[in-house]
């Protein structure tokens, strides 16, 4: 009876083991509730996607058609999620894109039923293969905002100049939000979170249209409130994931592999002490990547962020944020010798925040810096 018990328990304990280890994982990336055939657990988005794609394959019988070279994919994608559950998810993720592209790329020839005399035909010329291209695109927004914040112009960039270049694609922008009413102290213009989540997506929508000329008809903005949250609304970190969109862009099919170009880019966070503008040496790590980043590649820019919580009076709060972001930028020039010119400060005050200011820890996230660089080609 004792070893049933002992081994009841040593049970619970390893599941529990599992299931801290796998979160721990994805703690920084999107996740998505998987299939039946991963037992519905969350896992990183790119993994699902992986799955996803197998099961479209599967559908159009690739796998009878080719089982060999749809098998080999299919183990690639099974090591992705081993890979993951190490704890090693950007490797996971990297398996997994590769994977959705052979994927999309494999070609199986349908078998014939019976072999026929037939007459002499002349040879066809081979069909080239024919490779698949789609684009998401997701973007977080403040609390009550809508305006698109900096650091992810580079993300819209993304999904205007893929809708530029293939002008026959079109795209749903879906706009989310947490959980927390509006009706709870929080001072915001609409009634709603469905509300607020349609004007999200309309601003991606209103973006995309100005800046990149799209036609305003290969674009619907759909709004969805709190119902399809991608991570925990019990925290602060998991609500910031929450306020988003997404744009769902349709896929181009070219008969040429393309690579895209790889960019570099870099945000950065750093808190301060209630009241105080000084960078305390537990963040100076954090900066030095900047520094060395900038560096570097000495043709980017950085415009420095500063924000308070919503403690004090607004115009003490402007100051503040400033003389948080001005010590970051001198900061930057003294112990980097990086140019005064590439380097811009601004303060927000309490306007922007990215957790709620009722409870000490998220004041605490409020009291922050954002540096927002521009983004080099990777030569």
């Amino acid at each position: 009876m004792k070893a049933i018990t002992a081994k009841k328990v040593f049970m619970v304990v390893l599941a529990v083991f599992s299931l801290s280890l796998m979160v721990g994982c994805t703690r920084i990336l999107g996740i998505e509730k998987s299939s039946a055939a991963r037992n519905g657990d969350y896992y990183p988005r790119c993994l699902v996607r992986a799955d996803q794609a197998l099961d479209e394959a599967r559908m159009a019988g690739k796998d009878k058609q080719c089982p060999d070279e749809f098998n080999a994919i299919k183990d690639k994608v099974d090591m992705a999620y081993k890979v993951h559950l190490g704890c090693n998810t950007e490797g996971a993720c990297k398996m997994a894109r590769e994977a959705i592209v052979q994927i999309n790329a494999l070609s199986c020839p349908a078998k014939p039923v019976a072999e026929q005399p037939v007459a002499e035909q002349p040879t066809p010329a081979p069909v080239p293969s024919r490779y698949k291209y789609c684009i998401t695109l997701h973007t977080e927004f403040d609390i009550c905002k809508t305006e698109i914040r900096p650091e992810y112009q580079d993300e819209m960039a993304k999904v205007g100049n893929f809708m530029k270049q293939y002008p026959d694609t079109t795209a749903v922008i879906e706009g989310h939000s947490d959980n927390i009413p509006i009706t709870s102290g929080v001072n915001c213009e609409f009634k709603n979170n469905i509300d607020l989540s349609q004007a999200r997506a309309e601003s991606a929508v209103n973006y995309l249209v100005e800046k990149f000329g799209i036609d305003r008809s290969r674009l619907t903005a759909k709004g969805y409130g709190d119902t399809r949250p991608v991570a925990d609304n019990a925290t602060n970190e998991g609500r910031q994931k929450n306020r988003r969109i997404e744009a769902i862009v349709d896929c181009a099919v070219l008969p040429q592999e393309i690579k895209p170009q790889e960019k570099l880019c870099m945000t950065l966070g750093i808190e301060f002490d209630t009241d105080k503008a000084d960078i305390k040496a537990q963040y100076h790590n954090e900066i030095a990547k900047l520094g060395e980043y900038m560096e570097k590649y000495p043709t980017t820019t950085a415009t420095i962020e500063g924000h308070t919580d919503n403690v004090g009076d607004n115009e003490h709060n402007m100051k503040l944020s400033q003389q948080r972001a001005e010590s970051v930028v001198d900061y930057l020039v003294k112990n980097f010798g990086i140019e005064g010119s590439r380097l811009s400060a601004k303060g927000y005050g309490s306007t922007r925040p990215i957790a709620y200011n009722n409870t000490p820890e998220g004041r605490q996230l409020n009291r922050r810096i954002a540096a927002i660089v521009d983004c080099v080609l990777k030569k």
